[in-house]
């Protein structure tokens, strides 16, 4: 009898091999995907030090995590989180040199994570300060650092440099933010008495991103009489100054793309002084003027960026609620979605999404509890003007919430027969998170189907 062919052994080798290797690349996927239990308990420990105070047992306890796997391990968990905390960490303590190599390695590394940007950020701010003014630059990013966690870190660090360093070119930024810092403490006085110091200063006085200090002081100021001391007279006198003094004032935020103009802002706050005061005339026809605003077109506060006429527009919207005037809450609504249906809502550092989504959830949420009707007109008016199928298929199902709501089950499933013909498994992104939604699975769950 002939023996078989060597390729025929061959193959019959590979049949019998190819189980065990994928069991082998699975084993390693599964093992090498998730950080090891010590690593996490370490990261863990970490970060709980460092939210205390404790900065010396965070950065022994980040040493310890080690950079380890090879291409299978995926580097979203341990190692680039340690390594970027061990960073942030050598900044606090001010050693430039050390702080600069670890965010040159993330930079390099993990270019493609979130937390890039930061590393990033910060090589660009401390390239800009050599020599001399190397040291306050270091100083301003320690408080930078701080001033989330361990504000009293962060004030320490300001105010050294203020002491040391008083006319560095960082020097007004610092009391800036050292202002800032205390209205959001809720420290009223010591708000005002830093931020009317920073408000006295020529237009020339600037912060890192090239924004002139004093009319961000003089907003600041305008704010804290109002929020902190319901002091409405002396805020809006205040708010008054920064319409009249920096009436042509242009000011940039996130790398310069929300451009804002503080008198806007000003307004802004002037129409709702005027509105907690019983004055809803004159805080309307504040809000009016802000819906037709040009430019800039921006709007930025500690919370949130994006744009102006839209964000008086809400107001308006929210102010109709309250008088039950839902024809006009409605026609407010739909004006910003179709005026500025791409444009971001949100704060610059965390998520961020568009305001036709924002005006479709107004439309179902609070005008649609309210009024049904006028609920499901906007809805319909926005889907009919969207120019982005994203946007027609959230409000889509929107009505289709609405009219389950009130019954009318017959109407909703004509609605949802309509989008399963035109979008079955669309995917929209309406917050902005990367956590996506398909309209029509959403709908099919809403009416039980």
């Amino acid at each position: 009898m002939n023996a078989p062919p060597a390729d025929i052994i061959f193959r019959m080798f590979l049949r019998r091999l190819l189980p065990f290797s994928l069991a082998l690349v699975v084993l390693a996927l599964s093992g090498c995907g998730r950080p090891g239990p010590a690593a996490e308990a370490r990261l863990a420990q970490a970060l709980e030090a460092l939210q205390q105070g404790r900065v010396d047992e965070a950065m022994r306890l980040l040493t310890a995590i080690k950079p380890g796997g090879g291409w299978l391990r995926s580097p979203t968990w341990d190692t680039p989180l340690a390594l970027r905390l061990r960073a942030q960490i050598v900044l606090r303590t001010g050693v430039r040199e050390e702080a600069v190599r670890l965010l040159k390695e993330y930079s390099g590394r993990y270019s493609g994570l979130a937390p890039a940007q930061y590393t990033r950020g910060r090589l660009d701010f401390l390239s800009r300060f050599g020599e001399w003014q190397g040291q306050p630059a270091l100083l301003y990013v320690r408080g930078i650092e701080a001033e989330t966690d361990t504000p009293a870190v962060a004030i320490r660090e300001w105010r050294t440099l203020l002491r040391d360093f008083p006319t560095c070119m960082l020097a007004p930024a610092a009391q800036l933010k050292l202002g800032l810092l205390q209205k959001r403490l809720g420290n009223a006085a010591w708000a005002l008495s830093e931020l009317s110091a920073v408000a006295e200063l020529p237009l020339d006085a600037v912060d890192p991103d090239g924004n002139a200090v004093a009319p961000q002081a003089l907003l600041a100021m305008g704010e804290t009489q109002f929020d902190l001391m319901a002091d409405r007279t002396s805020a809006r006198q205040t708010l008054d100054a920064v319409s009249s003094k920096f009436a042509g004032v242009v000011l940039r935020a996130g790398d310069g793309t929300v451009q804002y103009s503080p008198a806007a802002m000003a307004k802004m706050q002037i129409a709702a002084i005027e509105l907690a005061s019983g004055e809803t005339s004159s805080g309307i026809t504040a809000l009016e003027e802000l819906a037709q605003w040009k430019v800039p077109p921006g709007y930025f506060d500690e919370e949130l960026a994006g744009n102006i006429r839209a964000e008086a527009r809400l107001r308006l919207a929210e102010n109709c609620l309250k008088l039950r005037q839902f024809g006009k809450a409605r026609e407010h609504l739909v004006g910003v979605a179709t005026a500025v249906p791409d444009e971001l809502r949100g704060p610059l550092d965390g998520p961020r999404r568009k305001y036709g989504f924002e005006a479709a959830d107004w439309l179902e949420g609070k005008l649609g509890v309210r009024s049904s009707e006028e609920g499901l007109k906007g809805l319909a008016e926005v889907a009919g003007g969207a120019r982005s199928r994203e946007l027609w298929t959230y409000c889509q199902l929107k009505r289709i919430k609405i009219l389950a709501r009130v019954g009318q089950r017959n109407a909703a499933r004509e609605a949802l027969a309509e989008l399963e013909k035109r979008f079955p498994s669309l995917e929209v992104n309406p917050f902005g998170d990367g956590l996506t939604v398909v309209p029509a699975r959403e709908a099919r769950r809403v009416l039980g189907g």
